[in-house]
């Protein structure tokens, strides 16, 4: 009986324990759970805080579909910057942008240059989105890998600026160069040059944005010069009287045939024969007429009234008309003339002038007005125009008068030049000599023309109606 009321109770008890162990073991079990995940939680909140990583950062990456895969990564970022690219119309504008060869008749460099500009306010925009991107990226355990791809995405955009830049610096180079120089023409979407320097160097400038070509030469060159008169025994070089020069390829050499004694009086033929680059021809015969000396070469010539001497040193051109005994005496004019720069570019001698024209080319792709030849490429002129216009005088070479300027002419006033074209007839003698001025003769004053003037393009002596000077 003992034995059955000790069983009884041991069930019992394992029932009383059995139904409190179902009661209470899961709440201890759960409790158990909680604090380990806590120490978990504890343990990654650290982590972030140690590496400065926040839930919302997270959060941004996760939604830039960044992934702890290598290769997704690169793509991730490639398409952004593929995204980003495509996202800038700006970009794409400027980068198919190209200047066309019916820019040339319009300046178009400063447009180019705000091109320039906003294409670098572009590049700094598109930085600074890439480097927030890095930002983004940084706190991602690849650093190495994302700045060797941040570093080429950057590269490769500044080589896509870089290049347009420097197309748009081309560009300027271009229009600078056809700006300052106006011998082309634009011929069939085509540059054709009219002179060969303008060619050559346009050619140096290793340009291919326009097609471009020497213009067809068939014209010979132009052989200046006249017929040559000395005195027994005077030396002279017939190449320092004789210029050939081609419309095309600037001056040519002059080939000079012909014998001649200076020992003996008499008359020689001369024949002189210039050829182009391309190998046009032009030939002219000229007389070289050797005097005695004992002929008389006093200046004293009814049948042209006026006779000009030019003081060389003192740029000073005077002309003397006849006395009553037929003898040039009278001072009729004293100008104010320039000479050339050096004593051995505006020759020393006695000559005689030759063929005129109110409009002439000169030396470096200039033009002179009432232009009379005394010998040679020798000329009376104006100062320098840049155009057969009035209006585009070099008045800051106007400003040189009276002081050596030239390249050997002797340049005027046009008041002053128009005298000698309209008054001193072909076969004038004029002297050009070194000394002092005669007795009671001063050196005229000159005007001065003041460079911001809008008249400066101006002769103020010219006596054309519709000179502004003059209003």
């Amino acid at each position: 009986m003992k034995k059955k009321v000790l069983l009884l109770i041991g069930c019992l008890l394992i029932i009383i324990i059995a139904v409190l162990g179902i009661i209470f073991y899961p709440k201890y079990l759960a409790k158990k759970d909680i604090s380990v995940l806590n120490n978990e939680i504890k343990e990654v909140n650290n982590y972030f805080k140690n590496n400065n990583i926040n839930l919302d950062e997270i959060n941004e990456l996760l939604n830039e579909d960044v992934t702890s895969n290598l290769s997704d990564l690169e793509t991730a970022i490639e398409k952004y910057l593929k995204d980003l690219l495509d996202n800038y119309k700006e970009i794409k504008d400027l980068i198919k942008d190209k200047i066309s060869i019916n820019d040339i008749n319009k300046d178009t460099r400063k447009n180019i240059t705000e091109k320039k500009e906003q294409l670098n306010k572009i590049k700094d925009k598109l930085k600074e989105i890439i480097d927030k991107k890095k930002e983004y990226l940084s706190n991602v355990d690849y650093t190495d890998l994302y700045q060797e791809l941040t570093d080429d995405i950057d590269f490769k955009y500044d080589d896509i600026v870089n290049e347009k830049n420097k197309e748009f610096d081309e560009n300027i180079k271009v229009l600078d160069f056809l700006n300052n120089n106006k011998d082309w023409k634009i011929e069939e979407e085509k540059l054709v040059f009219n002179k060969r320097n303008s060619f050559e160097s346009y050619k140096k400038l290793l340009n291919e944005t326009f097609s471009y070509e020497l213009v067809n030469d068939k014209t010979g060159p132009i052989i200046s010069a006249s017929d040559i008169t000395i005195t027994k025994g005077t030396k002279i070089n017939i190449n320092d009287k004789v210029k050939c020069s081609d419309q095309v390829d600037g001056n040519v050499s002059c080939k000079i045939e012909g014998s001649y004694d200076i020992n003996k009086v008499g008359t020689y033929n001369i024949k002189i024969t210039a050829t182009d680059f391309v190998g046009n021809k032009s030939n002219k015969t000229i007389k070289l007429i050797v005097k005695d000396k004992s002929t008389n070469t006093t200046v004293n010539n009814s049948n042209k009234p006026y006779y000009i001497e030019v003081i060389r040193n003192q740029n000073v051109v005077i002309v003397y008309g006849l006395d009553n005994n037929n003898k040039y005496t009278k001072i009729i004019k004293v100008f104010t003339c320039s000479v050339g720069k050096s004593n051995t570019q505006t020759p020393v001698g006695t000559f005689k002038t030759s063929d005129k024209a109110k409009w002439g080319w000169l030396v470096g792709n200039l033009y002179g007005q009432y232009y009379t030849r005394i010998v040679g490429s020798i000329l009376f002129h104006s100062v320098p125009y840049t155009k057969k216009a009035k209006n585009t005088l070099e008045w800051d070479e106007y400003n040189k008068l009276g002081s050596a300027a030239s390249k050997g002419c002797i340049r005027l006033s046009v008041k002053d030049v128009k005298w000698i074209y309209d008054n001193c007839p072909r076969g004038t003698t004029v002297k050009i000599y070194d000394g002092k001025l005669p007795s009671g003769v001063s050196k005229p004053s000159t005007i001065k023309i003041d460079g911001s003037s809008p008249n400066r393009g101006w002769d103020p002596t010219d006596p054309d109606q519709n000179n502004p000077w003059k209003k």
